[in-house]
This record gives C-alpha cells, structure tokens and sequence, in this order.
C-alpha cells in the first residue's frame, strides 16, 4: 500500500506542476488528452472490483469506503508534498532542521498507515478478510499497469486517460502473472499431500 501513495503522491504532483488549459476541451497543448483524477479514481473502482470478483452490491458499498481513504492519504501526502516543497526551497538546513523534517515526515507515514489500518477494519464490514487480500493484490496490479501505461517510449504512449479508457491489460505482466498463480497453486497442492 505504501508503494501505491508513493504513486499517487508522484502523480498528484505531476498534475499540479503541469501546465492546465482548460479552454481546449480536456486536450494538453501537444494535442493529448489531460489526466483526469477522477477517470483514473473510476478505473482503480473498475479494476479492484473486476480484479477482486466484487459483486455488485460488495462493490456498491466497498468503492466509496476506498474513495474516502484515498481521499484521507491524499490529504496526508499535502501535508507530505507542502513539507519537502518548503525544504526545497531552503537548502541552507543545519542537521537539526533536517532531522525535525525527516522526523515530521516519518510520522505523516505513520500516520497515513494508521488511516488505512482502520479503513481495513471498514472494509471487513462490507468485505470477507479474503476478498481484503483480493483487493491489496488487485491494487498492486493496478499500480504496476498504471506505471507500465504512463512509461514513454513503451509503444502504449504515455497518455494516462487513453490507456485507462481501453482497459488493455499488460500481457506480459498477466501470463506472468498467471505463472505465479499456477506455482502458487501446485505448492499449495504438493503441500496438502
């Protein structure tokens, strides 16, 4: 999970650094389609749920709970993001200045690993532990498909929306995937014996 708001806290910041154009219909100046935070919000619900097997009803009251604990670390990775931009700024810190930073920045951590610890209890309302666990794997995938779209130079273009809204999944990740899982299930079954 760390890696995935390590991800979206470089994402997030790519977006407010880039340049926005608004009157051009959603399109950059170099003709591609901007990020949209929400298209992308709806296609981590799609995949999770896909990926994960949710029923409709599971993804119904699951989805909002994931939203809302997004939207949570987002807040936490501001506070993240607005801490290092000061110290940026100021490169002349002596050692305790950097150790005061290094520390508040821990705890934000910290902290934002306690919002998803609860939301995991939340989650247990609405979810089996399995299907949980089914979730965080599904999560994982969706941040290794994500980096593998948004990669330039990997003839899928690094046009977020346009990857996300053909849903294209990574084959060379899933047959490896598929090769695990198989493994996975042949040591499981050697193991019964």
């Amino acid at each position: 999970m760390k890696k995935i708001i390590t991800f979206m806290l470089v994402l997030l910041t790519s977006i407010c650094i880039s340049a926005q154009n608004p009157g051009n219909g959603g399109r950059a100046q170099n003709g591609r389609r901007e990020f949209s935070p929400e298209l992308y919000m709806k296609a981590l619900n799609e995949f999770v749920a896909r990926e994960a097997k949710l029923t409709e009803a599971e993804s119904a009251k699951f989805c909002p709970l994931l939203n809302e604990m997004f939207a949570k670390q987002h807040q936490i990775m501001g506070q993240q993001r607005e801490l290092m931009m000061k110290s940026w700024k100021n490169v002349n810190h002596n050692e305790d200045e950097y150790e005061n930073i290094v520390t508040k920045l821990a705890a934000l951590e910290v902290e934002s690993k306690k919002v998803e610890q609860t939301y995991y209890k939340k989650f247990h309302t609405v979810l089996s532990w399995k299907k949980i666990f089914a979730v965080r794997i599904a999560l994982q995938r969706f941040q290794v498909e994500a980096l593998n779209r948004f990669q330039p130079g990997q003839g899928r273009g690094n046009n977020m929306n346009r990857s996300f809204n053909n849903q294209q999944p990574n084959r060379n990740f899933n047959n490896n995937q598929q090769r695990w899982n198989n493994g996975w299930n042949n040591n499981n079954n050697n193991n019964r014996k």
